[in-house]
């Protein structure tokens, strides 16, 4: 599936955003959804480790 950016796209419409239709719209939304969840993820992986070794 990473070959092939349209499934990946039509694969995060349907995780974040279930029921709506795939288009082009609900493909951005989609992204820009899984883009900020990694993004935060990052910074609460790096805080968690901070917090773990700065006690």
């Amino acid at each position: 599936m990473e070959r092939n950016p349209l499934a990946r796209m039509t694969m995060l419409v349907h995780r974040w955003l279930p029921g709506r239709a795939v288009d082009a719209q609900s493909m951005a939304e989609a992204v820009l959804l899984e883009k900020d969840y990694w993004e935060k993820m990052a910074v609460a992986v790096t805080n968690g480790v901070a917090k773990a070794f700065n006690g």
